[in-house]
């Protein structure tokens, strides 16, 4: 339940209506990062409404290509394994990040295909200069009024510069620590694979 009320979240903040910016299409602001994303996803949504319509699936192809350019899957990945990564080999890792991502992809798909428009108030954090991990406070208030509290954590490549998300948090729940609580022991008593193997598993339920 806890990673659904995140995902579900993570995934109405992609129907933004108003941006403070739209000029700036990088990722060296992560405030930017996320009116970015928004803005970009939710036209594609907007675009794209009767082929969704007619194609589901195509919802897929949507967030392969406008919302995990901004999603640094690989580090929620290996968040996500923990202390557990030191025991694991390159092969184990990269098809755990693999399985991840399209267990991303899964998630997000089938809730985002049902999303309805919501109202975001992005709280930019202007005090980024000199820091690896960032949070950015986000409102996010339904047609009901309801205002959900969200927090998306970024994190910025020491390589590129660029801020990706790692994380959202919605209500005080961490999507990457439900992931690590559910997965953590299991990976500690049968091993990274039978994760990999669960994983899959609920990858093949999404397409059935």
């Amino acid at each position: 339940m806890r990673l659904f009320i995140s995902i579900i979240a993570l995934l109405y903040t992609l129907s933004f209506s108003v941006f403070a910016a739209d000029s700036d299409t990088g990722l060296t602001d992560p405030n930017q990062t996320l009116k970015t994303l928004s803005k970009q996803t939710f036209a594609r949504l907007e675009s794209e409404r009767s082929k969704l319509a007619e194609q589901p699936e195509y919802i897929k192809v949507i967030i392969n290509e406008e919302l995990l350019p901004y999603f640094d899957y690989k580090y929620a990945a290996y968040s996500v394994v923990g202390a557990n990564l030191k025991n694991t080999t390159a092969e184990q890792r990269e098809n755990f990040v693999n399985a991840f991502r399209t267990y991303l992809v899964n998630a997000y798909g089938h809730i985002l295909i049902k999303y309805d428009e919501q109202t975001i108030t992005i709280l930019d954090n202007n005090n980024f200069k000199g820091k690896k991990i960032v949070s950015v406070p986000v409102r996010m208030r339904d047609n009901n009024g309801q205002v959900t509290q969200l927090s998306f954590k970024l994190r910025k490549n020491k390589k590129t510069g660029e801020w990706k998300v790692f994380d959202v948090i919605a209500e005080g729940i961490s999507m990457l620590d439900t992931k690590r609580t559910e997965f953590g022991s299991l990976i500690q008593k049968q091993g990274i694979d039978e994760v990999i193997k669960l994983l899959l598993e609920k990858n093949d339920e999404f397409e059935s």
